[in-house]
């Protein structure tokens, strides 16, 4: 029962208008050879990414590979399908495993494709999976750029509106003639906090762009600046850095930045 496919649709309703990419961690060499010779890359169920529908498998190779694929995004490939089964039947050889009767997601690829230039990661080495477009993926020129800004800004906002922190998101500051836009700011009278997300895509070509930071210092604001990628995948400890902020403690910067 378990090897039978699944919709993509069924798993995750992907937008009619972009092709979606999800970029997955290759943890080793051997299972780097298994996706090369056997077309599947296999994602455990009890830790897939809530986003696991896309058109396009993208790789994030980590410490264990030699340059030039390490801490780099350098391939991707067409998704063919999901299958459901137990560990013990994907890897057969390692029947005695402890996690042998663990459910997997069977992901089966199509022909890799080789990115025109790599993805580096510059900021972030402690990488999951990433849901992303196919567009963010050809374009980026470092993996900072495949999160989605709006997305870590509303996250972030969520976590210390959950702490019961007065965050405002989208605050438009003007001076003079320019109009710039915070991510999010944080007020505590006579405190300001401007918190900057670095990065990643989707902002309109014409939405205001972020303030210099000479600016908003010269008008008494503080300022944290992380790379999107940072928000993401570290929400709650960029959380307590604000926290610590408002109780008047230096806001220490997550690992990872």
């Amino acid at each position: 029962m378990w090897d039978e496919p699944f919709d993509i649709e069924a798993l995750e309703h992907a937008a009619a208008d972009e092709e979606r990419v999800l970029v997955a961690v290759v943890p080793s060499v051997r299972d780097w050879e298994r996706v090369q010779a056997e077309g599947w890359y296999r994602i455990p169920v009890r830790r897939a990414p809530a986003r696991i529908g896309a058109q396009y498998l993208a790789f994030y190779h980590t410490g264990a590979f030699d340059e030039p694929l390490r801490w780099h995004i350098a391939h991707y490939a067409p998704i063919r399908g999901y299958h459901v089964v137990r560990r013990d039947a994907l890897l057969p050889e390692e029947a005695d495993h402890p996690r042998a009767g663990d459910l997997y997601y069977k992901v089966e690829i199509g022909p890799l494709i080789a990115l025109p230039e790599p993805i580096p990661s510059r900021r972030l080495r402690r990488i999951t999976f990433i849901s992303t477009t196919l567009a963010l993926l050809l374009g980026a020129r470092e993996v900072n750029d495949l999160w989605d800004r709006e997305t870590a800004r509303d996250r972030l906002w969520k976590e210390l509106r959950a702490r019961e922190v007065p965050a405002q998101r989208n605050y438009l500051l003007r001076d003079g003639e320019a109009v710039y836009r915070i991510d999010l700011i944080v007020r505590r009278d006579p405190l300001r906090l401007a918190i900057l997300c670095e990065g990643g895509g989707r902002v309109g070509a014409d939405a205001p762009g972020p303030p210099p930071v000479d600016i908003l210092a010269r008008r008494g604001w503080e300022v944290l600046t992380w790379p999107t990628c940072q928000v993401m995948s570290d929400t709650r400890l960029c959380a307590d850095a604000v926290c610590r902020w408002l109780d008047g403690r230096p806001p220490e910067c997550p690992p990872g930045g």
